[in-house]
């Protein structure tokens, strides 16, 4: 694999185009322009939202405020239904996306992942509604540690037999499952020299594949793994605020590796063929953009597609208002190579 020492920040597509993407890759129509109904009156249309699981309450939310609005796409009142689906479930089993008119994974190589399964009908890119980068995750007792011992947050952590003395016990999901645990591969070859030894030192050091997909299966068990080992995981940083909001008063921190990392951008891919379906996901989608939607999206730990974090959400959440470094976007060969190290 290529790799590359400067830092280049993937192109995300960003809210404030969102109505000029609107007119092209997702849809276009009468709402574009700004054409909704003071009072809808039309028979109702529902468009199903297939979203990644830690995305989908956040989604919830604005939808339920989009839901009672006057949104009118073709003479019919647009409503929004979000439904919870992994994107490994979403590419294999087709009972998962039956209904989708969109499809919302965690990262935007879910789209090559599905194309490469027979769903060749989707497009080569979708616009991003959200980021969050990959970090290192671990208590705070073993953060203090790690910081007293002079131990800098490295991807070299999930290798190594340990740092500076300190074991740790250290956990991803699997590639193919989830993409936090393909983009820390990818990661780890951007930045190191890790030898054929890397997958092996890897999956030894993790008991077990975490299966379930999604950044936050890496921490369901965090605190029983603290009892026999320090943990380290692989996980976003949306993670860390979703765990820590149902962990008070024991959080875990969130640790950006120092060389930098890669991110989940959450791509909003429009899969009906429906014209007038693809108007309506499109109108969902032009109201993430509201102020409302994205100070909701923001509280529940996301990024906006920029990688910018309102200081009030950093504080509230705990994390950095400042996106960390980023490394090479992935290209497919990468991930490709991924997944089949890791088999």
């Amino acid at each position: 694999m290529v790799r590359e020492t400067g830092a280049r920040r993937p192109r995300w597509p960003v809210i404030a185009v969102a109505a000029a993407l609107a007119a092209g890759a997702l849809g276009g129509g009468a709402w574009a322009l700004g054409a909704f109904s003071a009072s809808c009156g039309g028979s109702e249309l529902r468009v199903r939202v297939a979203a990644q699981p830690e995305l989908a309450p956040a989604l919830r939310d604005a939808a339920a405020r989009f839901n009672v609005e006057s949104r009118e796409v073709g003479g019919h009142c647009v409503r929004a239904d979000i439904a919870a689906v992994t994107p490994a479930d979403y590419v294999r089993k087709p009972a998962a996306r039956q209904g989708a008119d969109a499809w919302i994974p965690e990262s935007s190589l879910w789209l090559g992942v599905a194309r490469s399964s027979g769903l060749g009908t989707l497009p080569q890119v979708a616009p991003s509604l959200v980021v969050s980068p990959i970090v290192l995750a671990t208590t705070r007792p073993v953060a203090a540690e790690l910081k007293d011992a002079g131990v800098e947050p490295a991807w070299k952590l999930l290798n190594e037999p340990d740092a500076d003395g300190i074991t740790l016990n250290r956990r991803t999901t699997a590639p193919g499952v989830g993409m936090t645990g393909t983009l820390a591969l990818i990661a780890m070859d951007q930045v190191a020299e890790p030898g054929a030894g890397t997958v092996r030192d890897l999956r030894r050091g993790v008991p077990g594949d975490v299966s379930g997909g999604g950044a936050a299966a890496p921490l369901a068990d965090l605190g029983g793994l603290e009892r026999f080992g320090r943990p380290l995981a692989v996980t976003s940083e949306q993670a860390v605020v979703a765990y820590n909001d149902a962990h008070r008063p024991n959080p875990v921190v969130a640790l950006a590796p120092r060389e930098g990392t890669l991110t989940l951008d959450h791509p909003f891919v429009i899969t009906t063929p429906d014209p007038l379906r693809r108007d309506a996901a499109a109108a969902f989608f032009s109201a993430l953009g509201s102020r409302s939607a994205r100070e909701s999206l923001q509280r529940f730990g996301f990024r906006a597609p920029d990688g910018t974090l309102a200081e009030s959400a950093a504080r509230r959440n705990g994390i950095p208002e400042t996106m960390p470094r980023l490394l090479r976007w992935p290209t497919p060969d990468d991930v490709t190579h991924a997944i089949k190290s890791w088999s």
